[in-house]
């Protein structure tokens, strides 16, 4: 099985000091995945720098050009503490766009066989024309609308794990039905960032094409995918995407310092191993995860490292 590995030196250098989403997170990964021996049998690609035409398929001109100026000036931050700006922040957001469609191009024409963007920033949170939660552009938006707009695929799920809402996806989404998202994340009234309430179904269109599952604090894996099984699966059967992407944020495990679930590296391998089947019972084996949160570092690696092995492992 040929698996992708985008990653890139230039995610090291969006410095932001001791904030929770920082360098040490790719650090980690990297020394995990090469220490057991995993990273060789990646393949490993370091992408390119997405150009600003690409950005605009979802993003205000607006937002660019602030984020951009804003690592240019030397701000500390773009609208709230949250979004930590350095001088190379545009740069390794832009690049973190750029792998994320390459990755979506190979695995599409099949030159891989599926991918893993280990990149930062993170996007799921970031809307049309804010940068929000760590979130600068949404990589894993951006990805389905090329794949839906410049490549062909009629029935793209997105399928997002990580513990927090990623409202800026839905939010591009939410009327349209070439584009199933769906999320399961920790209740919005205890968690960040207040949205993804079971009701929030989608609009006109795309209205049934919106699927959120929000669980209490404190659920563990048992739990967890037993809800999976019963109110995910067969709705994630019943869709046959063409293609699979998964936001893919490990948070919830239960050793994380920003929420509340007790999730383990067993529920990131289950997942892994039933959204890979779906891939190749509807979608041609065609699925790509990409990077969101995980703030724990010993967490964040094992997990990422169950998450490849399944993904790399023949069947």
């Amino acid at each position: 099985m040929k698996t992708g590995f985008y990653t890139n030196p230039i995610y090291l250098e969006h410095d932001t000091g001791s904030h929770p989403e920082n360098a040490n997170r790719l650090l980690a990964i990297q020394e995990r995945l090469e220490s057991g021996g995993l990273m060789d049998k990646l393949e490993v690609r370091q992408g390119r720098s997405a150009t600003t035409a690409e950005i605009k398929m979802l993003h205000a001109e607006k937002l660019i050009s602030e984020v951009e100026i804003a690592s240019e000036s030397g701000a500390h931050s773009l609208y709230t503490q949250d979004c930590v700006i350095s001088t190379q922040t545009y740069n390794a957001a832009l690049h973190a766009v750029g792998s994320v469609l390459d990755a979506a191009l190979e695995v599409a024409e099949r030159r891989i066989d599926n991918a893993f963007c280990a990149v930062r920033p993170p996007g799921h949170h970031a809307e049309y024309e804010t940068a929000m939660g760590f979130c600068f552009f949404n990589n894993v938006a951006l990805a389905a609308e090329f794949l839906t707009k410049k490549m062909g695929f009629l029935r793209v799920l997105i399928f997002d794990f990580d513990v927090h809402h990623g409202n800026g996806t839905q939010h591009f989404f939410e009327e349209r039905s070439d584009i199933y998202f769906v999320s399961m994340h920790q209740d919005p009234r205890t968690c960040y960032p207040g949205t993804g309430f079971a009701d929030e179904r989608g609009n006109g269109a795309g209205s049934g094409y919106t699927l959120n599952v929000p669980v209490p604090p404190g659920m563990e894996d048992e739990e967890y995918l037993q809800t999976f099984y019963a109110n995910v699966h067969p709705k994630l059967q019943e869709y046959k995407p063409d293609f699979v992407l998964i936001s893919a944020g490990f948070d919830a495990h239960r050793a994380d310092p920003l929420a509340s679930l007790n999730l383990t590296e067993h529920t990131f391998r289950e997942l892994t191993v039933e959204l890979k089947r779906l891939a190749e019972k509807s979608a041609g084996g065609r699925l790509m995860s990409l990077l969101e949160g995980g703030y724990d570092l010993n967490a964040l690696a094992s997990s990422v490292e169950e998450h490849l092995t399944i993904l790399q492992t023949e069947d």
